[in-house]
């Protein structure tokens, strides 16, 4: 299986910095698990119908993105990801403010399905060749099974702060899949590829694909596919661990003025591989793919999560009242670092996010930190900390409130209404 290529800046190169927000970014990452270097997806013909070359992304965004109303509406709510300057607005109402990340990838999303279903004019065909180097004719090839992908982005890509694995329905699930084998083997790749790659639960996606294979014209080849896609996506995320590792390992931690946007492995992704991995225990024949998967995870966890701590260690947090934006986006900061460490210490053990847990909670309870009051501090470091028993910190908190008061007797008054229809108002 290639190496996929992890789409972190606008030329698909990684940045320095790491992961980062862009209209490029939000676009293609979630399509990692079927991205490859062009120079292998040209030199093999088994990459070429279940993988998309990285040069062609690029002239794929540029033809999406050209005379897009809302292009800037995406723009603002990328500029707005970070959640520390959220307008005034209530998060629960509008959706788009609470996660502008998410509106903003679900908008690109659903102007690539809109784009991708209408015919691109040859000469656009022709530039978009010149540019990635490949084929009209492999270009013409691909893009409807880009176009399904992008069309079904709810059963694809799923929520980045949600990480409990999503129960499709299953006659949604099987319509999908029928849909994509009618379009052929690229996009009936693609469909499993990104299914068993998201949060989605594998014992419905296996068996679903599995009934829709049997009633193909020659099942037997669709059938195959399903057990390669299976087998294929604990070697694509055991590479890309892999190198988060390496990567993150070049990043040292400097000063920020606020918290990553997007990391390497999120929350829902760990939640994905723990899933496949316990899928693995039930099935023998995946045993050993599990375990290497389950090394390299543990690996790239421990590193992403060491390097966020110390990140947030040296972010230099408002000295004044924190707005309630950043007590917003400081919560949903801290939930991820609980998730994190959680997922984290499932591939290895709980010892080993103790102590960025403890550095953070000490860090947090330091009279330094001058925008939260004692007992938003108190809140912050309880939910980091994720206890079944009260913290020290709030006990002490709740001994230093005066006693609750004695020896008073409180009556309660018995109201009666007297409604227009009640037997005493006849």
């Amino acid at each position: 299986m290639a190496l996929p290529v992890l789409s972190y800046g606008r030329r698909d190169q990684f940045s320095a910095e790491g992961p980062v927000a862009t209209s490029f970014t939000l676009l293609f990452r979630p399509l990692w698990p079927i991205i490859v270097p062009s120079t292998e997806w040209m030199r093999s013909s088994e990459l070429a119908l279940r993988s998309i070359p990285d040069t062609l992304l690029e002239p794929l965004r540029i033809w999406i993105m050209n005379c897009f109303p809302q292009e800037h509406l995406v723009e603002k709510l990328i500029e707005l990801g970070d959640g520390l300057h959220l307008p005034e607005r209530d998060p629960l109402d509008e959706m788009e403010w609470a996660d502008p990340l998410w509106r903003a990838s679900q908008m690109l999303w659903q102007r690539a399905a809109d784009v991708l279903s209408r015919p691109i004019p040859p000469a656009v065909l022709e530039e978009m060749s010149e540019t990635s180097g490949i084929r009209t004719a492999s270009i013409e090839a691909l893009l409807p099974a880009i176009q399904i992908v992008f069309a079904g982005a709810r059963h694809f890509f799923q929520s980045r702060k949600a990480v409990v694995p999503v129960v499709p329905d299953r006659n949604d699930l099987a319509l999908l899949l029928k849909e994509a084998a009618a379009r052929g083997v690229t996009a009936w790749c693609f469909t499993l590829a990104l299914l068993m790659a998201s949060r989605n639960e594998i014992d419905i996606i296996l068996p679903t694909a599995r009934a829709v294979a049997h009633i193909q014209p020659d099942a037997r080849v669709w059938l195959e596919l399903c057990d390669l896609a299976i087998m294929g996506v604990y070697d694509l995320f055991n590479a890309r661990c892999d190198r988060i590792s390496r990567e993150i390992t070049r990043i040292k931690s400097v000063e920020r003025s606020e918290r990553r946007v997007l990391l390497w492995l999120e929350a829902n992704e760990q939640a994905t591989i723990h899933a496949l991995i316990r899928f693995a225990g039930r099935c023998s024949i995946y045993g050993a793919a599990a375990a290497a998967l389950g090394e390299s995870v543990a690996r790239a966890a421990k590193a992403q999560f060491t390097l966020l701590v110390q990140e947030d260690l040296l972010i230099g947090w408002p000295v004044t009242t924190w707005p309630d934006s950043l007590m917003i986006s400081f919560e949903a900061g801290n939930r991820r670092f609980r998730q994190l460490a959680a997922f984290g210490s499932s591939f290895s053990r709980f010892s080993d996010y103790r102590g960025g847990i403890d550095q953070l909670t000490a860090h947090y309870m330091d009279d330094r930190i001058t925008g939260l009051s004692f007992a938003e501090k108190i809140h912050a470091c309880e939910m980091l900390e994720a206890s079944q028993k009260p913290s020290p910190l709030l006990m002490d908190y709740l001994k230093s409130l005066p006693p609750p008061v004695q020896g008073k007797t409180f009556v309660r008054r018995s109201v009666s209404l007297t409604m227009p229809w009640s037997e005493t108002a006849r």
